[in-house]
């Protein structure tokens, strides 16, 4: 197996690897398709975990796009003619897989937007959560992501999926725990489609004020 030398990139974080004994993929960033479908065949197949190094080079790649994007997405049906709107997933894997197996992976010409609730409840969800920023990295303009309220470290440790990261990285979850906190505060907070129809974890009041949450610093909300 070849090793790339990415550690340095990682060495605030304190995740260095992967060690010799390693049996899962080597990836390379940016990510591009073909390592989309290694990361999907090595979800599907379950029998390896993806290594720290790479789930936080995932977690960075990521929180470094959404940084750039607005409070509320903008999506269009003028390419694709239609939108795929997924909520509420809470860490079941093989749904997530099934959708895209009948509906297809996304792209511009295939866009989806999931609204929020990742993780908890399921068993799968650091993979449901991973997945989804890998499609946002490799299809842009294919992929929005709401902002949910299991989209919090509050609700993860009351619902499973803090103690989830725990099992599954042991040595490093706290790390991991870390970057994921960064990627719930950059994440959009809902998808207006074709400017008319709003997309949002949750709902509205008969006072939402769509400028107001165009001017919010999303950056500055965290629960941890």
């Amino acid at each position: 197996m070849k090793f790339s030398d990415e550690s340095d990139d990682l060495a605030d974080e304190g995740i260095t690897g992967p060690e010799r004994g390693y049996q899962g993929p080597e990836i390379k960033f940016p990510l591009d398709k073909k390592e989309l479908e290694v990361i999907i065949d090595l979800f599907r197949k379950k029998k390896n975990r993806l290594h720290a190094k790479y789930v936080a080079g995932i977690l960075r790649e990521a929180t470094s796009k959404l940084k750039r994007l607005p409070n509320l997405n903008q999506a269009s049906t003028a390419i694709s003619k239609q939108v795929t709107i997924c909520g509420d997933l809470h860490g079941k894997l093989d749904d997530l897989l099934v959708v895209f197996h009948k509906n297809g992976l996304p792209s511009p010409e295939n866009p989806y937007v999931f609204n929020g609730d990742f993780v908890d409840r399921g068993k799968k969800g650091l993979e449901v959560l991973l997945l989804l920023l890998c499609t946002f990295l490799v299809f842009p303009g294919g992929v929005f992501l709401n902002r949910g309220n299991h989209e919090d470290t509050v609700m993860n440790a009351r619902y499973g999926f803090i103690r989830e990261v725990h099992q599954k990285y042991k040595h490093n979850a706290e790390r991991l725990l870390k970057l994921i906190d960064e990627v719930y505060r950059w994440l959009p907070l809902g998808t207006i489609v074709n400017n008319r129809v709003l997309v949002v974890h949750g709902g509205i009041s008969d006072s939402t004020d769509l400028d107001l949450i165009r001017s919010l610093d999303r950056g500055k909300v965290s629960s941890s």
